[in-house]
């Protein structure tokens, strides 16, 4: 099974970073699970699923649906049955069906967003975080300063793609747009952090890296011990989880901090785009 999933995911991997326009390579998958909760507005519902043979450990995750009509035929609690559609560059349920009615399920911690420590404000200044980067170099936010960083969250055996792979992808387009800006040469960096530190090890996060860029020098993929990851992933709204098979279940978050070490803004989720986020950076650099 290990050596199927990442063959699939080496084949999503170099079709997200090749940059052309190819035709969609779609994978479909047999889903069955119970249904956690359902965000209608989002077209998002969670499942906590069983094991998808070749592809996925069983675990809690949240899907996004095309179909809206799906998210009407089903309730918290029910167990279903459908399809799960993965492309080169996002995932879906295609189908699904109610096998049994069933108790409605709280809502799995793993990927709410109500409760949290504390969180970082817009013009707040962070903490000086410290982390351990791919050559096993320590690291601070502080070292920073005088630059306008953008930081989001992975982990490399994450297998979908419009998650963390996603998150990497956009980095790798954001890089190699603003190193064509020569005005913007030397004001930027961007960290790539993991939090799933006990697998992903410096060496770990280097050859992950290296799918994605030819320059680490200003683009670092770091880590730390949990404490710090859940301490700036609490501020930053970031929600994770272990789940079975070694994967965790997890939200998404992106952020841009500025020269001083002001978060700057934050972006939710996986619909920003590289461009916004080039955008974001750039706005940052210029300010007095």
């Amino acid at each position: 099974m290990k050596c199927r999933l990442a063959t699939f995911m080496v084949m999503i991997l170099v079709a997200g970073c090749s940059g052309e326009q190819k035709p969609t390579d779609l994978v479909t998958f047999d889903l069955r699970g119970v249904v956690v909760s359902i965000n209608y507005q989002q077209r998002r519902i969670i499942i906590d699923h069983e094991e998808i043979p070749n592809y996925m450990m069983a675990m809690t995750m949240p899907f996004k649906v095309k179909d809206t009509t799906i998210l009407y035929r089903v309730q918290p609690g029910d167990t279903v049955q459908g399809t799960l559609a993965v492309s080169r560059s996002e995932s879906w349920i295609e189908k699904l069906a109610v096998v049994s009615k069933g108790e409605i399920a709280e809502p799995s911690s793993a990927v709410a967003d109500s409760i949290f420590r504390r969180v970082y404000k817009v013009g707040e200044t962070m903490p000086d975080f410290s982390f351990v980067n791919q050559e096993g170099r320590r690291v601070r936010l502080s070292d920073y300063r005088g630059k306008v960083v953008a930081m989001t969250f992975i982990y490399t055996r994450c297998p979908l793609p419009d998650f963390c792979i996603r998150m990497s992808d956009h980095f790798a387009r954001v890089q190699k747009s603003l190193s064509a800006d020569r005005t913007l040469a030397g004001k930027w960096h961007l960290m790539t952090i993991s939090f799933d530190p006990k697998f992903d090890t410096p060496p770990v996060l280097k050859n992950y890296g290296k799918v994605y860029t030819k320059d680490l020098s200003t683009w670092d993929f770091v880590t730390d011990s949990m404490k710090t990851i859940l301490d700036i992933a609490d501020g930053l709204e970031l929600v994770t989880e272990d789940d079975e098979g070694g994967l965790i279940a997890h939200n998404l978050r992106t952020a841009v901090i500025d020269k001083k070490g002001a978060l700057v803004e934050v972006f939710r989720g996986n619909e920003w785009t590289p461009q916004q986020l080039k955008q974001a950076m750039a706005d940052a650099i210029h300010e007095n």
